[in-house]
């Protein structure tokens, strides 16, 4: 009963039965300049098969992508079964293809890619179908240019025009005032506004994570100038950092840290992903808030008022 055990083994060792079946739709295959269109790669498989769909293709052609990669789970526990959806564009007219690498196959001993076949769209342009007809314009008749003081006059005009449109909003700015922007009010509507538009359940929850850290990141660049936009993510948490963030600078990071694996790497996230991310977004910008009130209230107990002395 020895040479069962290299029997078993070999068994082992061997990939699981059934070679995954890849089935790609492009919706819809016409489509006119500057239209989306949508590409769904769906791979069937035993339980347990490791697969990666292809990563969203960072081009500038005339297809290019537009969304993050959104990864729709059907698998039970004897069936693999997901489908990767892509969004694109196309910009010039004509059959175009569709830049999407292979489906790669996670085996014991090696990787296979599984190819999804040459995708193409039929772009149409938005001129008329046909503008060889067309007969131009005739050539308008010459015309003597109008004398030198009428082109001084009209500038002259436009001049006073603008100057006295500046006086009246000068003006009522004195006499009324203008309130400013409250930025927690703004952060809060801007939150509420994310909300609305129900993203997760759209099929969109990439773009809810986005979404969320922007509100934050907006509140927090106008509580903290010096993080300016144009910084990358460690770069931005450190200028908080360094310019008396209340919190902890991990929990910033956190948010902006998600978003960004969704808007770099495609990280695919579901409902109580962006539902953590939603919590951490909105944390931050009120315990930021709070410490910005107490600090606000502090200053102004600290002054006090004017032309008191405190008895001895």
């Amino acid at each position: 009963m020895h040479w069962l055990v290299p029997v078993a083994l070999l068994l082992a060792l061997q990939d699981p039965p059934g070679r995954p079946v890849v089935s790609v739709d492009v919706l819809p295959l016409t489509v006119a300049v500057g239209e989306p269109f949508t590409v769904r790669v769906r791979v069937r498989a035993a339980a347990g098969t490791l697969i990666r769909f292809p990563a969203v293709p960072d081009s500038a052609g005339s297809v290019e992508a537009v969304d993050p990669r959104a990864i729709e789970d059907r698998s039970t526990s004897e069936v693999f079964d997901q489908t990767a959806t892509y969004r694109f564009i196309a910009w010039e007219p004509g059959r175009r293809e569709v830049p999407l690498g292979d489906v790669r196959w996670t085996r014991v001993r090696d990787t296979e890619a599984l190819a999804v076949g040459r995708l193409s769209v039929e772009v149409t342009s938005l001129l008329p179908a046909d503008t060889a007809a067309h007969m131009p314009r005739a050539a308008r008749a010459p015309f003597d240019p109008a004398p030198a003081w009428w082109r001084w006059a009209l500038g002259a005009a436009g001049v006073l025009v603008i100057a006295w449109m500046s006086w009246r909003a000068w003006r009522k700015r004195r006499t009324t005032g203008t309130a400013p922007l409250d930025a927690f009010a703004d952060a809060q509507a801007g939150f509420a506004a994310v909300d609305a538009l129900a993203l997760v359940e759209a099929g969109e929850p990439g773009r809810a994570v986005l979404a969320y850290a922007e509100v934050m990141r907006a509140y927090l660049t106008r509580r903290f100038p010096q993080a300016t936009d144009g910084l990358i993510t460690p770069e931005y948490v450190m200028a908080l950092a360094d310019n008396a963030l209340p919190i902890l600078p991990e929990e910033v990071a956190e948010v902006l840290e998600a978003a960004d694996a969704v808007k770099f790497a495609g990280a695919a996230v579901d409902a109580e992903r962006v539902a953590h991310v939603a919590r951490g977004a909105r944390g931050v910008v009120r315990d930021v808030q709070v410490a910005y009130e107490a600090r606000l209230a502090a200053a102004d107990k600290g002054k006090g008022p004017r032309g008191r002395r405190r008895k001895s």
